[in-house]
């Protein structure tokens, strides 16, 4: 762990054994310890250093100036052994700890002084042998400037070196800790500006000379291995990848292999300013942070995906991203020796920040729902919980999709409603879709009788397909009568409107049965026994029967799980009058509102409005549309009733509401109201099963259908639902013959 700065912008050097401190280095060394903040103290020393942690000082040390660089000693003891460069060549081994080791105390002060006086530009600490101490130094034209110290060498200064050169300028040191014969000298007549130990050889160093990159073999001094290369500052091996070295020149970044060292294998992005500082993660494979003059962001290149070049052309890709820890410009960075991903930044005046790097987050989401991610070394899998009745209502369409799928959801064709059982009976739209589509499939047409059927099955076929949209405008002859509450005796009091469309409509809507009956007490009975006794209560009235209602109302409150109400509102029924006057009806138009049952609400209006003007019925939103389309084709006037129709049509096309198939049919505005649905759901499931019941027609050539019918046959395959696949395509086949199941490949 080594660094190297111009002494008058402080760096930052972690420690190699402690994970909680660092050094700060400028005109002098100050120790920090790095804690939680809520585990120190507010008093003099401690710096906050993001939201959650702080730094305290510990110690200072100003007993080495004209510092150049300095090395932290690699092994626990002697505890904080630093080595520090300075301006005059010399390397002086100095502590911030209070070891009292026998050892520390022997080197403590210790001097290592090359023959002639230069900078000293940086120095590396052999990790095997830790005695060991590399120095760079400036040029001189009768020196070497790579010396490899022993620090527990005993030589004593030779002869010939006057006792002036060797002592330090601000005192008198003790001859006898000063060394001035290196183990090893290399590097005649250059400058060496950068320094390391290769980790996969202890005697190879690599060396950043004035024109090339050298490694030099301890075993056999005579020969060098080298490249010509400007890239020579800064050189520092891959902690992950001891073949992979980074060096940089000015600002630009040179990524070596050292098994193939004739050329960078990789050149990074050139910046605008000379870089300063380039590291790589020690917690994080092929991580490398570069940092340039005059800057607040640390750039980060990820090679950790970068394959081994093979040809002479091919360069490892690079994920390279930007994080800006502060504000300020940074003057240093250090990675934390453990932490994932962290370091500390300090900036010119000695302000620091603690920050992390976040990891780009990689999503996979399986077809069954189950979400995985990965952020580092952690790996997260997400899957939807399917416990009570709220987690089911709430699942994502894919879960639902894929339940359906075991279901056989949309295959019954002959008791078409249940498909709404299949899906789990518990959506009220689908409850609608598919009703509907019991109602108008042509094989289930309950106006046309046996005799009529050959004579008109062409002509009715495409009216019943077209929606009720189309039924009301195609509508002619229509015919209106007054009719009466069933108990009054007064004659004419309510508008109402007959033509054969509209009777086709309420059969459609399922008010009226099968064939030539016209009774709506089939309908009332099944809502009784379904317990809809709001909605029974409303159609009864609307059918102008409200001795019904009222018996409905009055059945319902002593019902298992009836509401006591129900009774209440009965009684307020009972008081029902014409009189436009009346207290009754000027209490019922202002309280109605206040009714919680929308069918309730719907009642009253009815009962209160002026002939015609049913708009409190129809704008209803929680009425069901069959119910609020069966009012407007009795009470509705052909112009009022398709300008209604329409209206109503536009809405349902725009929320993509699937009640609104009845009005569409399955037609292009069918589709187009399905698209709205799909794209608000992603329910391709029930778009494909219902558009095939539309065949065969233009409808499943839409090629927005045909998209919806491939993407649920993806969907089965990625589920690995093989035979539900087979048998969707026999299904599609049946109602779309000219769509044919793919001929599958015997084996």
């Amino acid at each position: 762990c080594s660094l190297g700065y111009g002494g008058s912008k402080p760096d930052i050097l972690w420690s190699p054994h402690h994970v909680d401190r660092y050094v700060i280095c400028d005109s002098e060394l100050s120790l920090y310890r790095i804690e939680s903040l809520g585990s120190t103290e507010a008093k003099a020393g401690v710096i906050q250093l993001s939201e959650e942690t702080a730094a305290t000082l510990l110690a200072i040390n100003s007993d080495t100036p004209y510092m150049k660089c300095v090395a932290w000693y690699p092994k626990h003891e002697p505890e904080c052994l630093l080595a520090v460069g300075q301006a005059n060549g010399r390397v002086v081994l100095t502590s911030l700890g209070q070891s009292h080791n026998s050892k520390c105390k022997e080197l403590m002060g210790k001097e290592f002084v090359p023959k002639h006086a230069r900078q000293c530009n940086t120095l590396s600490w052999n990790p095997a042998d830790s005695n060991w101490l590399a120095a760079g130094l400036d040029k001189h034209r009768a020196d070497f400037s790579v010396l490899i110290w022993d620090i527990s060498s005993k030589y004593a200064p030779e002869a010939t070196v006057p006792p002036e050169k060797i002592r330090l300028p601000s005192g008198d040191a003790d001859v006898g800790t000063v060394v001035t014969k290196p183990l090893y000298e290399l590097g005649q007549n250059d400058a060496c500006l950068s320094l390391c130990w290769l980790p996969r050889d202890q005697k190879l160093l690599l060396a950043g000379m004035h024109r090339n990159l050298a490694i030099f073999d301890l075993r056999n001094t005579s020969q060098k291995m080298f490249v010509n290369t400007k890239a020579i500052q800064g050189v520092t091996v891959d902690p992950f990848f001891h073949d992979r070295v980074a060096s940089f020149f000015e600002g630009q970044v040179a990524i070596w292999d050292l098994r193939k060292f004739e050329k960078p294998v990789l050149t990074l992005s050139e910046q605008p300013k000379p870089l300063t500082k380039v590291a790589w993660c020690p917690t994080r494979a092929g991580l490398l942070a570069t940092l340039t003059r005059d800057s607040n962001v640390v750039r980060l290149y990820d090679m950790q995906h970068a394959p081994t070049p093979i040809g002479d052309e091919t360069e490892p890709t690079i994920i390279e991203r930007s994080v800006q820890p502060c504000e300020s410009f940074i003057s240093s960075f250090a990675w934390h020796p453990s932490a994932q991903n962290r370091m500390v930044v300090v900036s010119p005046n000695r302000a620091m920040t603690d920050f992390t790097v976040f990891e780009r987050i990689s999503l996979a989401w399986s077809s069954t729902s189950s979400l995985m991610w990965a952020c580092g070394r952690h790996l997260y899998d997400c899957a939807e919980e399917r416990t009570g009745s709220e987690a089911a209502v709430e699942s994502d369409i894919a879960t639902k999709m894929r339940a359906r799928a075991q279901s056989r959801y949309g295959h019954d064709t002959v008791q078409v409603w249940r498909n709404y059982v299949l899906a789990g009976g518990d959506d009220p739209q689908l409850k609608s879709l598919w009703y509907t589509l019991h109602y108008i499939l042509p094989f289930q047409c309950p106006y046309l009788t046996l005799d009529q059927e050959q004579k008109q099955q062409g002509n009715k076929q495409t009216v019943v397909y077209s929606g009720i949209k189309n039924i009301v405008k195609s509508s002619s002859g229509t015919t209106e009568s007054r009719r009466s509450w069933s108990d009054s005796d007064r004659q004419g009091d309510v508008v109402r409107y007959h033509s054969e469309e509209r009777s086709l409509a309420l059969r459609l809507c399922g008010w009226i049965g099968r064939g030539p009956d016209v009774d709506v007490e089939p309908f009332l009975r099944s809502l009784e026994q379904e317990g809809e006794w709001e909605r029974a209560a409303a159609v009864a009235l609307f059918n102008l029967d409200i001795r019904r209602a009222i018996q409905i109302l009055n059945k319902g409150a002593s019902s298992e799980k009836g509401d006591l109400n129900l009774n209440v509102v009965a009684m307020a029924l009972s008081g029902h009058t014409d009189e436009k006057s009346s207290l009754w009806r000027e209490m019922c138009s202002s309280l109605r509102l206040q009714l919680r049952s929308p069918y309730l609400r719907a009642s009253f209006a009815f009962l209160t409005s002026e002939p015609g003007a049913y708009d409190g019925v129809l704008y209803e939103s929680r009425v069901a549309v069959r119910d609020r389309v069966a009012f407007a084709c009795m009470f509705l006037s052909d112009t009022q009733l398709s300008r209604y129709i329409d209206k109503l049509t536009n809405e349902m096309k725009e929320a993509g509401n699937l009640e609104g198939i009845l009005l569409t049919g399955l037609t292009k505005d069918g589709v187009d109201l399905m698209e709205s649905y799909v794209d608000r759901t992603g329910d391709v499931q029930t778009a494909s099963f219902c558009m095939l019941k539309g065949s065969p027609g233009e409808v499943v050539k839409d090629p927005r259908v045909q998209c919806w019918i491939e993407n649920y046959r993806n969907l089965l395959d990625a589920w690995r639902f093989w035979h539900k696949r087979a048998e969707f395509d026999i299904h599609r086949s049946k109602l779309d013959p000219s769509s044919k199941p793919l001929a599958q490949a015997r084996s």
